[in-house]
């Protein structure tokens, strides 16, 4: 009797330590998304022209903080830091002048409250 008490004792201790420790595990934190729906890689606009930048960035718990950009060579030709903190979704369009011939880059980037970070880029070529 004494020997299936232990035995049901030690299997009820097993059983509360397993349900504490399972319930402790954080929840899996996912990186921000972004979906750049303008401009497409590799690209190309007519100098003179407007490069339309324009997609929507989302996390599961909320945005923190965010930048467009828009870069030739060494400089920045624009730079858009828009007020995301605690959204769950971001719609942007702006639009950056295509002034001279040459690479541009746009860079989107999405940082979340728990450090998780997301980057897209894109290359366009202005002819």
């Amino acid at each position: 009797m004494k020997k299936t008490q232990t035995i049901l004792m030690a299997a009820f201790v097993l059983f509360a330590l397993t349900a504490t420790v399972s319930s402790c595990k954080k929840n899996e934190n996912k990186a921000p998304v972004i979906t750049l729906m303008e401009p497409e890689n590799n690209s190309s606009v007519t100098v003179g022209n407007e490069l339309h930048i324009e997609g929507t960035m989302t996390d599961d718990e909320s945005l923190h903080e965010a930048a467009i950009l828009v870069i030739k060579g060494t400089d920045t030709v624009l730079a858009n830091y828009p007020t995301v903190h605690e959204l769950t979704t971001y719609d942007f369009h702006v639009h950056a002048d295509a002034t001279t011939a040459g690479s541009y880059t746009v860079k989107v980037f999405a940082e979340d409250h728990d450090g998780e970070q997301t980057v897209v880029t894109r290359s366009v070529t202005a002819k």
